[in-house]
């Protein structure tokens, strides 16, 4: 068994695009929950969520690659540049194929499949983008980072609801732990704010239609005036 020690962090979220952005918010107690502005919400129940804002992917890369994978799978790339620039890699043909990518996805690339699907079934297209499959499956985020740096070894992603990025880091930890792989690139991203995927998760009733406060007396007061049959 080896030690395992973690050498850079990468950050992409509601608080900030990079680290550094994100710890001064956390240090501040800022919130990153607002009004959702990526899509349309006029006629959902809720309107507030951890959205990342004016985030445009032409800062990050080119138009071509930008259109070859989904949002959510740029968030993985993104962050990932950040973890290896901190962590000081450098990196050998040797380290590349000895080294891991293990990414936490639930629901992969929601943006990519709900504009397809408005294509097809809203706007009676017969054709949908050439690319839909590879940008809308949960491991695109993982294949990303795999191409971003040359890496040879494995490279997967879990997929277990919201403990997807948690079960991600413990499989990566493992990983280094036991010698299966000398180094690994872990985390997790997701980018659900698309407009059908905000109506399944409203259907289910179980999103806040204020804001997300799961350990106050409100919350409590609000979830057991709702309950019921």
């Amino acid at each position: 068994m080896r030690r395992v020690v973690v050498t850079g962090i990468g950050v992409i979220c509601a608080l900030g695009k990079d680290r550094a952005a994100f710890q001064k918010a956390l240090r501040e107690g800022r919130c990153g929950i607002g009004p959702i502005t990526n899509t349309e919400c006029l006629d959902l129940r809720f309107r507030n969520g951890a959205e990342v804002k004016c985030f445009d992917p032409n800062d990050h890369f080119s138009p071509k690659e930008a259109d070859m994978i989904d949002r959510f799978a740029q968030f993985a790339v993104v962050a990932a540049r950040e973890a290896v620039c901190q962590s000081g890699i450098e990196w050998s043909d040797n380290l590349r194929e000895n080294s891991a990518i293990v990414t936490g996805s639930c629901v992969g690339g929601q943006a990519t499949e709900n504009q397809g699907f408005w294509d097809v079934y809203k706007m009676g297209k017969t054709r949908v983008h050439p690319m839909t499959i590879p940008k809308t499956m949960a491991n695109a985020g993982a294949s990303a980072i795999s191409l971003e740096f040359g890496i040879t070894g494995p490279a997967f992603t879990i997929a277990t609801a919201c403990a997807s990025s948690a079960h991600a880091i413990g499989q990566a930890f493992t990983m280094v732990r036991s010698g299966m792989a000398d180094l690994a690139l872990t985390g997790g991203s997701e980018a659900p704010f698309s407009y059908g995927i905000l109506k399944a998760w409203e259907a289910m009733r179980v999103v806040s239609p204020t804001v997300c406060r799961p350990f106050s007396r409100t919350a409590t007061a609000w979830s057991s005036a709702k309950a019921g049959p």
